[in-house]
C-alpha cells in the first residue's frame, strides 16, 4: 500500500508552488486542476502558460523539495512576482487518484508512458530508484522522503480539498507574519531552502 510506503519513508508533506495572488482562492476552495478552472473561466494566475504534460485534469505536486529547476526559471522570468510554496498532507496520495512520475511529467519518456502505468505502489516506488548515469542515493545524500530525480512529480487528479492544505512556505519573514495574521487556521513559515536548489543540484 502507498500509505504504508509513505509512512515508512516519513513523508510529512507534499509541495506545490503558486503565485501569491492565488493563495486566497486555494485556501478557500482547494487546489483545483487547470481543466476545471478553464472550464469555469476562473481568474487565475497560472504558473506556466503551457502544460506540456497534457494532464490539465491534474495538479502537480512534489516530494521532499519543490521542483527547483522549473521554479527558478519562473522566478527569473517574473522577478517582481511573489510566490508561496503550499504544504499539503500526504494523505492526498491515496485519497486522490494519483499518477507518479520519476522525472518531469512533460519529458518525452514520461509523457509517452500511459497514465495507468504511472499509478500504484510500483510506480510510486520507482520515484526512489537509482537514475542511470547519476550517483547513487547515498552519494547524493538524499533522505528517504526525497525522490531521486529532483524533477520527479506527482499528478493528483481532481481537487485537493482545503482540509489537506497545511499552509505555505513564504519568501520573506514579513510575508509569513502577514499571512499568519490573515489566516490563523493555517501554518506559515519563512524558509529560504524551499526557494533554493536541492543540495545535490550539481549532479543534475
Amino acid at each position: 500500500m502507498i500509505e504504508n510506503e509513505v509512512k515508512s519513508r516519513e513523508i510529512e508533506h507534499l509541495w506545490h508552488f503558486t503565485k501569491f495572488e492565488n493563495l486566497d482562492a486555494i485556501l478557500k476552495n482547494g487546489l483545483i486542476p487547470r481543466a476545471m478552472l478553464e472550464a469555469k473561466s476562473a481568474n487565475v494566475a497560472y504558473n506556466d502558460e503551457h502544460r506540456l504534460d497534457y494532464q490539465k485534469a491534474a495538479n502537480c505536486l512534489s516530494l521532499g523539495h519543490p521542483n527547483y529547476k522549473m521554479f527558478y526559471r519562473l522566478r527569473c522570468e517574473n522577478p517582481d512576482q511573489k510566490w508561496v510554496v503550499l504544504g499539503i498532507e500526504p494523505e492526498v496520495l491515496w485519497i486522490n487518484d494519483c499518477a507518479f512520475c520519476d522525472d518531469n511529467a512533460a519529458t518525452g519518456s514520461v509523457a509517452s508512458t500511459p497514465i495507468a502505468q504511472r499509478k500504484g505502489l510500483q510506480a510510486f516506488q520507482k520515484m526512489f530508484l537509482p537514475v542511470a548515469g547519476k550517483p547513487d542515493r547515498g552519494t547524493l545524500s538524499l533522505p528517504d522522503d526525497c525522490p531521486t530525480n529532483p524533477q520527479a512529480e506527482i499528478l493528483a487528479f481532481g481537487v485537493v480539498e482545503p482540509k489537506y492544505i497545511v499552509g505555505a512556505i513564504t519568501q520573506t519573514k514579513a510575508m509569513e507574519d502577514e499571512l499568519k495574521e490573515k489566516y490563523p487556521e493555517f501554518e506559515f513559515l519563512y524558509h529560504r531552502a524551499h526557494f533554493s536548489a536541492r543540495k545535490d543540484y550539481e549532479y543534475w
